[in-house]
């Protein structure tokens, strides 16, 4: 009886253990993962960060184009400029997040002074070009210059008025959104498109000065050769996700056997 008991308990045990195992492969946790997926990591209650980078695969000399915050199912995509990987290397995910909303704010009020003297410097000059004309061109080409004068005009106002009350939006969470692709038995997923949803400041257009915050969608497409099947170590720091071509997309991990994975439509917001 004492020997029955002893086989069951041990089948038990054996049991949750492979349990264990495969709620590791499925884990939400992007540091410890040993399977990764973007959509899944997503998942996870606490905020954890991704990065998508202007080269194939991460390097110290990587530019960082996109910081993603993912928790609870949704992703904040703060689109930074003048960050190398390398500068990340040591960050927190406090620190990472603080400093991609900083540097969203001083992106924002460089690109609004830039456009500014744009505005300033196109009228200026079609305020030139229509006193010549006015003293050494034809009717048509005072009709020319006098009209484009008076656009440059009107959307230098609009761009004054634009800015006048404005205020910084920073950009917001959307839910998390992944198509997946799978083999001709439809029981292996073989490929994924990854639809991030983001902010972006429009500074005008070619017919008007008006400033405003628009949506603006980008799609990554993942098939078997992007997936990393190692993390890739930089300055002492490893990193697993998507090789690109070329923006890679990873995340740093703590598991030295970590690999990335393509996520199901069994996690939410995944088809």
């Amino acid at each position: 009886m004492k020997l029955r008991l002893r086989q069951l308990t041990l089948i038990s045990l054996a049991g949750v253990a492979l349990l264990s195992l495969a709620g590791c492969g499925h884990s939400t946790d992007a540091a410890k993962a040993s399977k990764v997926a973007f959509a899944t990591t997503a998942q996870n209650p606490k905020q954890q960060v991704w990065y998508r980078l202007n080269t194939a695969t991460p390097k110290p000399n990587s530019q960082v184009s996109d910081i993603l915050v993912q928790q609870k199912g949704k992703v904040t995509d703060y689109q930074v400029q003048g960050i190398s990987l390398k500068k990340l290397n040591n960050q927190s995910v406090a620190q990472t997040i603080t400093l991609a909303k900083n540097n969203e704010r001083t992106a924002f009020n460089k690109t609004l002074k830039s456009q500014q003297t744009n505005y300033q410097g196109e009228l200026k000059l079609d305020k030139s070009n229509q006193k010549n004309s006015d003293q050494y061109t034809y009717k048509k080409g005072i009709a020319q210059a006098n009209s484009e004068a008076k656009q440059d005009q009107q959307r230098y106002n609009q761009f004054k008025q634009s800015t006048k009350q404005l205020h910084f939006t920073a950009t917001k969470a959307y839910p998390v959104a992944a198509k997946v692709g799978k083999n001709k038995s439809g029981k292996q997923v073989t490929s994924e498109t990854i639809t991030l949803t983001a902010q972006k400041w429009q500074f005008g257009t070619a017919n008007s000065g008006t400033i405003k915050q628009v949506s603006q969608r980008n799609q990554i497409d993942l098939n078997i050769d992007n997936l990393m099947a190692k993390p890739v170590t930089v300055n002492n720091t490893k990193y697993i996700g998507y090789y690109g071509s070329p923006d890679a997309l990873v995340t740093k991990t703590t598991n030295a056997k970590a690999e990335s994975n393509f996520d199901t439509p069994s996690i939410h917001g995944v088809h």
